[in-house]
């Protein structure tokens, strides 16, 4: 009896343990690298498409979402540098690139000589995740507006990107949230590229 006794206080010092361990600190997120399921190389003759930084909207741009702790308390998702409307941007015109499109990041004034340029603005982005016994509830989302302009003929296209994730683990690991993260961001890009299509120097929707 004393033995069993001795199993039960360990492992509720365990779980006590993980529930506490790192309260209020900062967990790193970034912006992933979303690759695209078939990468192309990228064709130095078709339009050039030039992405500014992205404008963040959100109500909170303090960090990327919370995680509240089993035994109270909370840690912030965070990026480790940098704006997420930078990283987003570079994100897009990595996956752009990937996809065979001849796309770089503007900085300033450098959209002057692109034949399109697209701007975004990140109206919700983040993971929340939330530790009860025995299991921690992730949720995710993300949403973004997208708008085109296409320097040819002054024509635009606006369209708004949204995706959300959910997923539950025995024990919390932050790779969980950033694999919640590089999902919805995927679904975001590639919906943006299904959506759209190029006809000469003309950026439309299908």
């Amino acid at each position: 009896m004393r033995h069993y006794q001795i199993v039960r206080i360990g492992l509720f010092g365990i779980i006590l343990a993980v529930g506490c361990a790192g309260k209020s600190e900062r967990i790193d997120l970034t912006v992933p690298v979303v690759s695209g399921a078939e990468e192309k190389v990228v064709s130095m003759s078709s339009p050039t498409v030039a992405i500014p930084p992205f404008e963040d909207n959100r109500t909170d741009r303090s960090h990327l979402g919370t995680r509240q702790h089993l035994w109270g308390g909370e840690s912030h998702f965070s990026l480790p540098s940098g704006t997420l409307g930078d990283a987003t941007a570079q994100a897009f015109t990595d996956f752009l690139k990937r996809k065979g499109w001849n796309a770089t990041v503007a900085k300033g004034n450098g959209t002057g000589r692109a034949d399109i340029t697209i701007t975004g603005k990140l109206v919700d982005v983040g993971v929340d995740a939330k530790s009860s016994i025995g299991q921690t509830t992730l949720n995710a989302k993300s949403r973004m507006v997208v708008q085109v302009k296409n320097h040819a003929d002054g024509s635009q296209v606006r369209e708004t990107l949204t995706s959300t994730g959910t997923n539950q683990v025995f024990w919390f690991d932050p790779e969980d949230a950033q694999e919640l993260l590089n999902e919805l961001y995927s679904k975001n890009f590639e919906k943006f590229v299904t959506d759209t299509k190029l006809d000469g120097l003309i950026l439309k929707l299908r």
